[in-house]
């Protein structure tokens, strides 16, 4: 089964590098937490353009993990990544569907796209931005013409409720800082869980393997109602 344009990042496949995003001194959030990080950092993104490696031809019992930078783990090493962690805890192939910048509309439409192609059993969503929008193709930071306090919300909802219209096991995190009004999301989202971030990556952005660990130990909680996993 052939999966679509959207499952798949055209000018990231195969790509190599160093440095990612902001993962770079020139980027970073401060010069001197980069210079002084001691672990090692490479990206490797596959043929599809995500930092995972190639997906196996059975993909019955994995775990789609979809959402932006937070998810492709930029300024992590690959192993301490959340989707990596958890696939070694769960011992179930957990692949990474994260994208530099994704919008919540993008995210939405893997969703979707992922449900309708692979039957998925558990999806984990890590929801972005919320002024980030999908124009003609592209995600961007912001959409001029419509952004603002009501409209940010407006668009997560119709997203966050279209996932919820779908058959399949989701569990929906929010990335640290998501919306600067924490306790409106907590209210209005019963379903959305509203991370903490306990560490930073190189690019003191990003979290690192402290808050990778916590996001997997929120996810395992959560699992354990779902049947069809536990059985």
């Amino acid at each position: 089964m052939e999966d679509s344009h959207i499952l798949k990042i055209t000018e990231k496949q195969n790509y190599n590098s160093v440095f990612s995003g902001t993962d770079h001194l020139k980027f970073c959030l401060s010069k001197e937490y980069f210079k002084n990080y001691k672990k090692k950092i490479t990206y490797h993104y596959n043929s599809k353009g995500f930092r995972d490696i190639e997906w196996p031809e059975n993909l019955d019992n994995v775990v789609w993990c979809v959402g932006d930078s937070f998810t492709v783990g930029i300024g992590q090493p690959h192993e301490e990544t959340w989707p990596q962690l958890l696939q070694n805890k769960l011992g179930k192939r957990c692949i990474n569907i994260g994208e530099d910048g994704c919008s919540n509309d993008t995210i939405y439409l893997r969703i979707k796209e992922i449900y309708n192609l692979y039957k998925p059993k558990l999806i984990i969503a890590m929801w972005s931005y919320l002024h980030r929008r999908r124009i003609k193709n592209v995600n961007v930071h912001f959409e001029k013409k419509d952004f603002g306090f009501e409209n940010d919300i407006k668009n997560f909802d119709k997203n966050f409720s279209l996932c919820q219209q779908l058959d399949v096991n989701i569990i929906h995190f929010a990335i640290p800082n998501m919306f600067e009004n924490t306790n409106y999301l907590k209210e209005k989202y019963k379903k959305l869980h509203i991370l903490e971030q306990l560490d930073y990556a190189r690019d003191y952005l990003h979290f690192d393997i402290k808050t990778s660990e916590y996001v997997c130990e929120e996810i395992i909680k959560n699992i354990k109602q779902f049947d069809k996993l536990s059985k």
